[in-house]
């Protein structure tokens, strides 16, 4: 009498075990791929995110107008109004932005729910006649172009009475003028997916001669290079 072949119990059993173990480290490897992916494509939209704002801000500040924002008390244009956690200058929108012709426009540092928080106003500047009429910059409602922010702060460079170019200012001493340079300087949080890369901005346009301004904002970037580095 033959005797019939098969499998035995504990075999079968010892089968769909290592079928177990080989289909969890498949799936386990299959999900941590897919993680690595999102984790991927998390930290390539916050960089986009932080190089547009960034784009935005080099663009309007870069291109800043030699036009009244405010009057002092002395009657004088104040033409770019800065401090450690604001500016206030004129520069023109983009089409896609807003309305044609100059606008004010205002970045500014305010403290939020986590931190600071970056803000972004902007108005078409207005050539009213009645000083109790509100133009649109008064009216806007401010953007809020980035948060996450533990500490940010601005800080220029001008010409100094004898035509030279100064350090770094906390806050802007002749706002009749445009700066050299503008400089961003944020700290992010632990909340913040990505860090903050330092913002150096050189103006396109000021009341120096342009070969002048040539070479200044030539030295100044080199000089910024150097520091960076």
């Amino acid at each position: 009498m033959k005797r019939q072949s098969g499998f035995t119990l504990i075999e079968v059993i010892v089968v769909f075990t290592l079928l177990a173990m080989i289909m969890a480290m498949i799936f386990s490897g299959i999900d941590s791929g897919r993680r690595t992916a999102e984790k991927g494509e998390k930290r390539i939209t916050a960089i986009n995110e932080i190089r547009v704002i960034q784009n935005i801000i080099r663009m309007q500040v870069s291109k800043a107008m030699a036009l009244g924002v405010a009057e002092s008390d002395e009657g004088e244009l104040l033409k770019f109004i800065g401090d450690e956690k604001s500016i206030t200058f004129v520069s023109q929108m983009p089409g896609y932005l807003g309305s044609g012709g100059p606008h004010i426009q205002k970045l500014e540092l305010v403290n939020g729910k986590d931190g600071e928080v970056l803000q972004y106003t902007h108005g078409l500047i207005s050539n009213y006649d009645d000083e109790d009429e509100m133009s649109e910059f008064d009216d806007a409602e401010p953007l809020v172009l980035l948060e996450n922010i533990q500490h940010g702060s601005f800080a220029f460079i001008e010409l100094d009475e004898e035509g030279a170019p100064t350090d770094w200012l906390s806050e802007m001493e002749n706002p009749v003028a445009l700066p050299l340079m503008v400089q961003v300087d944020l700290k992010m949080s632990e909340q913040a997916k990505e860090p903050w890369p330092l913002l150096q901005i050189a103006l396109q346009v000021d009341g120096a001669p342009t070969s002048q301004r040539r070479s200044t904002l030539n030295m100044l970037q080199n000089r910024s290079r150097r520091e960076i580095n």
